[in-house]
């Protein structure tokens, strides 16, 4: 049987990861990795599968329209998970032993079935921080400044992480008249704010029941930007209580302390998809690159609902792909075969060479190196061109002229100069040994 074309493609929605794409998103994980490790933070890995009920539990209406969902054999509802947060939330919850506050962070796949577009694929990569069992507004300093530091590791340029508070438009939402029961509709509007034009989200505000003056006030809200440090005004214009504003005002002298208040904005239209939330909320953006990289922030229930045991908890997490995206566009990482130290290249099947070129791989991979030993097959013009496309840096002949002499030839891949070595500088001599 042969397949066609498109069976042999990937599902729609999702990627392979060819080396020359995959290793650049190493480099990014190992950056994001270091920073995540710098504060304390402790990786972290759960099962790609979850109960569905538990994926659900908290996750909003838009977000359970978008879990892969099944039966298992045994007709067991289960799902994949949606992101980090709800699986961490989970092992919380049974794994009492394990030392509070939490700092753990993942680097790894999660999957949503969304529509595909720019930026936005069914199977994808986060690397995101839980900080759980502290509700100081230290440790929503803490998660904020990770974040910072992490965009910054990568050298992405410009960004922003703009900042807003689920209490805060909660009280603000109550001073409209909005009901509790029609709150969390009323969120999922404002969360479209920047995505559909200001006309389509009062027409949705309306169709919900708010009047049109209600309906204005939100988009009000929602439209509110500016920088951090006039925050505190605009609480105060919109008669934000008293407990929220020293809160703020700690908050910014936090990040301040941190060195990185300047990277931050109030964004009241920032409320986050997911249900969960419970306290500040952002998101980062960078320039001309119209999605968030990433967001995240306060979900104090989120644990207690599995477990009945209040825990406090914040974090956030970053699209990989996406910040692959940005860094592509910014010139500051580029898709590429990863280096290969040495290519081996024995003239002839003399036994005895043959077996010295071996030796020569085995010892350069003691001492670190990336070796290919050819197979044979190819001619020393083959293998060359060959080299050359998978990006080796030194291309080395044993041959019987060369070994003769005590040296093997090695070429420079990136200059095509040659030189003689003798093959004492490789540990071994010219029986191999």
């Amino acid at each position: 049987m042969v397949f066609d074309d498109k069976d042999l493609r990937p599902v729609r929605g999702m990627k392979d990861l060819t080396p020359e794409e995959y290793y650049p998103m190493l480099q990014v994980f190992d950056k994001l990795a270091r920073v995540a490790e710098s504060f304390g933070y402790l990786r972290v890995e759960t099962p790609a599968l979850e109960h569905y009920e538990i994926l659900k539990a908290k996750a909003g209406e838009d977000v359970i329209n978008e879990i892969y969902y099944f039966k298992d054999k045994a007709g067991r509802e289960v799902g994949l998970r949606f992101d980090m947060t709800v699986p961490v939330a989970r092992v919380v919850s049974y794994r009492v032993d394990v030392p509070k506050p939490i700092r753990w962070y993942y680097i790894t796949k999660v999957w949503r079935y969304d529509e595909p577009q720019h930026g936005r694929y069914r199977e994808f990569h986060q690397f995101g921080i839980e900080f759980i069992g502290s509700s100081s507004v230290r440790a929503d300093a803490e998660v904020l400044t990770v974040g910072v530091e992490a965009l910054k590791a990568l050298n992405i340029g410009d960004f922003r992480v703009r900042i807003n508070d689920r209490r805060i438009i909660d009280q603000l939402l109550s001073k409209l008249g909005i009901s509790n029961e029609l709150k969390p509709s009323v969120l999922r509007v404002m969360d479209k704010r920047g995505k559909v034009p200001d006309d389509e989200i009062l027409r949705m505000l309306r169709d919900l029941g708010l009047s049109n003056d209600t309906a204005q006030e939100v988009l009000r809200l929602a439209n509110t930007s500016e920088g951090i440090d006039k925050a505190i005004d605009s609480f105060k214009e919109f008669g934000v209580s008293d407990e929220f504003i020293k809160y703020y005002s700690e908050l910014i002298d936090l990040l301040d302390m941190y060195g990185v208040r300047n990277y931050m904005d109030l964004d009241m239209g920032i409320v986050r998809g997911l249900d969960y939330y419970t306290g500040i909320v952002f998101e980062m953006y960078v320039p001309d690159y119209k999605l968030s990289v990433g967001g995240g922030g306060r979900y104090d229930n989120l644990i207690e609902i599995y477990s009945g045991k209040p825990m406090p908890a914040s974090g956030f997490a970053m699209g990989i792909e996406r910040l692959l995206e940005v860094l592509e566009q910014r010139g500051s990482i580029k898709r590429a075969f990863p280096q290969i130290d040495y290519y081996v290249y024995v003239l002839g099947n003399d036994r005895n060479y043959l077996a010295l070129g071996y030796r020569l791989a085995a010892n350069l991979r003691a001492r670190g190196n990336k070796v290919i030993v050819d197979t044979g097959e190819k001619s020393l013009r083959s293998a060359l061109e060959y080299a050359s496309k998978v990006n080796v840096r030194y291309f080395i002949i044993v041959g019987p002229k060369e070994v003769s002499q005590g040296v093997v030839r090695v070429r420079d891949m990136s200059n095509w100069s040659e030189r003689d070595v003798p093959i004492t500088e490789f540990g071994i001599n010219a029986k191999g040994e």
